[in-house]
């Protein structure tokens, strides 16, 4: 599963595109938070997830993300991460689909807003780390 996705957004316009971000975020129900230019925005509830794994319905299952820029020369990236997802809240096969699932619409959300936003460069790249 892919665990970063890269967006490369107009170095003039970075600060536009993680504000873009974290709105996109807050809309789809994230708990956001912005601090020295990383946003960790979650959303669900932790210990109902450890404790009850799949059985937590999809909409209450725990979930982090982190974003984060980089500029090297005039380019500049936005890195989006999965954070928080050890094993403890994990659900087994069922919660690895869910969380797969919630990536990609995570990522089609955030490709969407920067987008629109006209603040995007070039399509996502997504690795494996």
């Amino acid at each position: 599963m892919d665990t970063t996705t890269e967006f490369a957004v107009h170095t003039g316009d970075r600060c536009t595109a993680m504000e873009v971000a974290g709105a996109a975020l807050r809309q789809t129900g994230h708990h956001v938070e912005s601090t020295g230019g990383t946003i960790t925005a979650t959303t669900g509830n932790r210990v109902l997830t450890i404790l009850l794994g799949a059985l937590v319905h999809p909409s209450r299952e725990f979930r982090r993300y982190e974003l984060s820029t980089t500029v090297t020369g005039t380019s500049t990236t936005i890195t989006l991460r999965h954070s928080g997802h050890g094993t403890a809240v994990s659900g087994g096969g069922i919660g690895a689909g869910r969380r797969q699932h919630a990536w990609r619409q995570v990522n089609a959300t955030l490709e969407r807003a920067l987008r629109s936003a006209g603040v995007l460069v070039a399509r996502p790249e997504h690795r494996r780390r």
